[in-house]
């Protein structure tokens, strides 16, 4: 169910549109005319809404919903009542994205300047930009085409950012080169001074932090990320990846292509992480860790050493995921024998 006060809805849309734009197709036995107006998940969703299955066991809900129509893998007529319709996609939850994107579609803005940024004449502004009040854009900067920045936003010095990019509002952002279609949630830190000193008997010495911050193409940072510049080297987050609100990425972290990593997730500096990793929240990654491609971490697990590539795992230290249920297992054993033997 959606709020109307705060999005946008577009439709209705028939099964076969629906089908045609996820790259799936209706169950043969079911109409392409039928008309859906709108989506819902499996406990929410109305007559005529359209919602999905991802996990097989959650299949017992379709009995209780009162959807119209249902995305799934495979159709059952065991598990699927009459009343309901299908597309059947080899990758549900994805095709559910793509019909949502087409009944919620963002809101075109208007592209204004507000009278009250306080803008240095030295910026080079691309056509139907938009800036909100009391946004301060420093000498040097480059916007390209169709930028939005909203309210109390702070872009430092040089800064370059790219095409069709969003930049919610309060952010800073300095010492950095921001891709193509990023979105930047509200309190953003971007490209402040590393955690870099020498300590001394005397003391802790600051290193200069003499690098930058680079973010690549249709990259989404969460509200309240922290994203340090790097020391000498530069700090990189891959094209595709997303950044749940909260993350905090030290100076020189080089991260990749499409990952995705939760909240509270720390990665400390110089660490490598490969394409298509996955970490669960307030994983911890130590300090010049290398982790291969298409790594999946638990939540809360703490990473002090090279991991390689498509391993899963979890616990602190990291183990394999396998191995972590193993140790659980045995400790809830272990645990047991010593209550039943201080009962003895």
């Amino acid at each position: 169910m959606y709020n109307s006060r705060f999005h946008f809805l577009k439709g209705p849309f028939s099964l076969g549109v629906l089908a045609k734009i996820c790259g799936g197709r209706v169950y043969d036995k079911h109409d392409p005319s039928l008309l859906i107006h709108g989506i819902g998940s499996l406990d929410s969703a109305k007559s005529g809404e359209i919602t999905f299955i991802a996990i097989k066991k959650t299949s017992h809900k379709l009995f209780n919903t009162l959807a119209s129509a249902c995305i799934m893998e495979d159709y059952d007529p065991k598990i699927v009542p009459k009343s309901i319709a299908c597309i059947i996609s080899s990758d549900p939850h994805a095709s559910y994205a793509k019909i949502a994107q087409k009944f919620h579609p963002q809101i075109p803005s208007n592209p204004e300047v507000s009278g009250n940024a306080d803008i240095s004449n030295s910026c080079k502004i691309g056509k139907k930009v938009k800036i909100e009040s009391f946004t301060v854009i420093s000498d040097g900067v480059v916007l390209k085409d169709f930028v939005e920045i909203s309210s109390g936003v702070h872009i430092g010095p040089n800064v370059t950012v790219g095409a069709r990019t969003k930049i919610f509002s309060g952010v800073s952002i300095e010492c950095a080169d921001i891709g193509d279609d990023v979105v930047i949630y509200s309190g953003v830190r971007i490209g402040q001074s590393g955690f870099g000193f020498a300590p001394t008997n005397k003391g802790h010495i600051k290193i200069p932090q003499v690098g930058q911050v680079v973010i690549g193409d249709n990259v989404e940072i969460g509200a309240n990320c922290c994203i340090d510049r790097g020391s000498t080297n530069n700090t990189v987050i891959g094209d595709g990846s997303f950044l749940d609100n909260l993350v905090h990425v030290a100076h020189n972290v080089q991260i990749g292509k499409h990952c995705a990593i939760a909240g509270q997730v720390g990665i400390a500096g110089s660490a490598v992480i490969e394409d298509f990793c996955m970490f669960g929240g307030q994983v911890g990654i130590g300090g010049h860790v290398h982790i291969g491609k298409a790594v999946q971490a638990a939540g809360q697990t703490g990473i002090t050493r090279n991991v390689k590539s498509g391993k899963r795992i979890a616990g602190t230290p990291a183990v394999s995921l396998t191995q972590y249920h193993r140790q659980a297992v045995k400790l809830k054993h272990l645990a047991r024998g010593i209550n039943e033997k201080s009962k003895d």
